[in-house]
Formats: C-alpha cells, structure tokens, sequence
C-alpha cells in the first residue's frame, strides 16, 4: 500500500474506445487530476527543446515546416514506413513521457487529489503501469470504434480498421486491467461502472 491517499489509476485501451469521455468524466464527477500521454508527447516537439534537436538528429532536417516547428504528419510519414526509426522516436519521447508524468502525479498528490487518472494507450509498453495502483481498460465493440474514428477523426473505413488492428487486442489488456469499462456509447451505462469502480 502507498502511503498517500491518493489513488492512482492508470486508463488504457485502444483507438476509438472513448478513453477521453472517460477522463473527463473522472474530472468532472470525482475531481480526478487528468494526466493525457498523448499531450505530453506533443511538448517534446516544442521547438528548441532537448527532444526536438535530436529528433532533428535521427530524421533530418526534412521533417521541419517553414518555420523550423516539426511537421507531425512529415514525421507520421517516416514513422509509419519504418519500424526502426518508429523504436528511435519512442527511445526519445517515452523517456521525455514518463519523467512528466512521475512529476504530474507528485504535483497532483501535493494539491491533495483523491485520483490522479492517467491515459495511454501504451501504458504496459512504456512500463507506467508501475506507476498506477489500478489499471482500468476501456473497451467498445470494434464497429462502434470505427464509426468514432470516421466521425471524429474523418478516418475512411479501411484507415480506422487498420489503426485498430494495429494495437494490442482486447485479451492483452484484459489479462493486464484490474477492470473492465464498456462503453459503447450509453453515457448513462458508463456514469454507472465508474461509479462502481470507484466505490468498490
């Protein structure tokens, strides 16, 4: 047991399975402090940064824009086309990832927060599991995921199946979670399992 009283948990699961509804309903309802992974990643691409100079290091001075800022889809495009520079890339930002999100849940544990909520997708890969007292998984059926990625996202049908097959598969996650969040678009069903969640 840790000796603070707040209450770490950690929110995966894969794309289009409503993880930010989650959230902000922990932030709303409970107060939870939000810690988004995905946010911190975009400030290692501040310009003038340690991580930006070396992403510059690794991929060429091609993946900036006219005014020096790193252009995401230049750089989604090397990603995607190699799974080397894919593991470099993650040796610059995980690092970067994790010391924040340490320093986020100290932050929040000093301000007093009952739950900090953490969100990644990669949560296991990156080890910040071990920084949680709880991982929850938030799931939905695989159509209603793609219908979320056409909607929010403008995804084609084919770009959203392929992200989503991308991923790890439900079964890694729920080997992993302590819970299980179904959310398929019922926010009154939804606002139900948090509420069990958090009381049990």
């Amino acid at each position: 047991m840790k000796q603070s009283k707040t209450k770490v948990i950690g929110i995966t699961g894969g794309i289009g399975s409503g993880k930010s509804t989650v959230m902000d309903m922990l932030h709303r309802k409970y107060g939870a402090g939000i810690i988004v992974a995905d946010r911190l990643g975009h400030l290692s691409m501040e310009k003038d940064t340690a991580t930006y100079f070396r992403m510059i290091e690794e991929f060429g001075e091609d993946i900036l824009d006219n005014n020096r800022n790193i252009d995401k889809n230049r750089l989604s495009e090397i990603l995607l086309a190699s799974e080397e520079k894919l593991k470099i890339q993650n040796s610059i930002v995980h690092p970067f990832v994790i010391n924040l999100i340490k320093a986020k849940i100290e932050d929040y544990k000093e301000e007093g927060k009952n739950i900090v909520a953490v969100e990644s997708a990669i949560l296991f890969e990156t080890d910040c599991d071990k920084l949680c007292d709880e991982v929850w998984l938030v799931t939905a059926d695989t159509g209603v995921r793609i219908e979320r990625l056409a909607s929010d996202r403008g995804y084609t049908y084919d770009k959203a199946e392929a992200f989503i097959c991308r991923q790890k598969s439900d079964d890694f996650f729920i080997k992993r979670c302590s819970r299980v969040i179904y959310n398929n678009g019922d926010i009154e069903n939804l606002s139900k399992q948090l509420e069990k969640c958090i009381e049990d």
